[in-house]
């Protein structure tokens, strides 16, 4: 059986180090870089594009960059405050979707349970969760 590659702690770093992607991004590049951040002998294009969460930021990240392209400054510290700076609003672009996303989700959850009469006080889904036992 194939050992899985994108897992719940690899998935925070393939989307990571695709927010702080400069220069031209084509999927065998990113698939050899990651290779290497993961430590692994190779990755395909085909086992990133089965998550679609990966497939659509590299989307948004390859448009981030063919709109970014024109702006090259030539001192260092600025250079590397744009790249920062880019890779941030990378990160923040991606996260905003991703809670429009579950804000909708959670609108289309409250939708449902009242469509079906669900009294709310009765679900408790407020309730803390419990206590993890250490010992």
């Amino acid at each position: 059986m194939p050992k899985k590659i994108v897992t719940s702690s690899t998935l925070p770093k393939i989307l990571r180090e695709l927010d702080r992607w400069q220069g031209k991004l084509t999927w065998p590049l990113f698939c050899e870089h990651m290779a290497i951040v993961l430590g692994i002998s190779s990755i395909s294009k085909h086992t990133m594009y089965q998550y679609p969460v990966i497939k659509s930021a590299f989307k948004e990240r390859q448009q981030s960059i063919r709109e970014n392209v024109s702006s090259s400054p030539r001192d260092f510290t600025l250079e590397a405050a744009n790249k920062r700076i880019s890779a941030l609003e990378a990160e923040v672009k991606r996260l905003e979707k991703t809670n429009n996303l579950l804000l909708d989700q959670f609108r289309r959850w409250q939708y449902n349970a009242y469509s079906q009469n669900l009294d709310m006080s009765r679900l408790n889904l407020d309730s803390p969760l419990p206590r993890v036992n250490r010992k």
